[in-house]
């Protein structure tokens, strides 16, 4: 069952794994359409470019982690909704054809700190 101390825990490592990936995506993205000019551009890219589609997933559990936290009366169930989401979304299948699963594959690969922020979330997701 998935605690309050639980889901923080998991999202603050989800955020570290989040930053590492929009790092990696940011890269990708300026050697094939040149240089993100202001923050502003970077963040109406990362909302609504299909570059980075495939990140939403993360970006939208973090949110819904930090509301159930806030929230004085959410119900358990709900936080453990939260923990098997986070399960799903980091899952590694090598026979995945989903694009998200490809891409989010293809980063853990190209970045180190990302691959260790991930095994970082499986490991706390595997203990559980």
């Amino acid at each position: 069952m998935a605690t309050p101390d639980s889901l923080r825990k998991l999202r603050d490592r989800l955020i570290r794994l989040h930053r590492t990936l929009l790092d990696a995506e940011r890269a990708a993205y300026e050697r094939m359409y040149g240089p993100v000019r202001s923050n502003n551009e970077w963040l109406q890219l990362v909302l609504s470019h299909e570059h980075f589609n495939w990140l939403r997933s993360f970006s939208g559990l973090i949110v819904r982690i930090d509301t159930w936290i806030a929230s004085n009366d959410a119900p358990a169930s709900e936080g453990d909704a939260l923990w098997i989401e986070a399960e799903r979304i980091t899952a590694i299948d090598a026979s995945s054809t989903d694009e998200s699963r490809l891409r989010y594959r293809e980063a853990l690969d190209r970045s180190a700190e990302a691959a260790v922020a991930h095994a970082q979330i499986r490991q706390m997701l595997d203990r559980a």
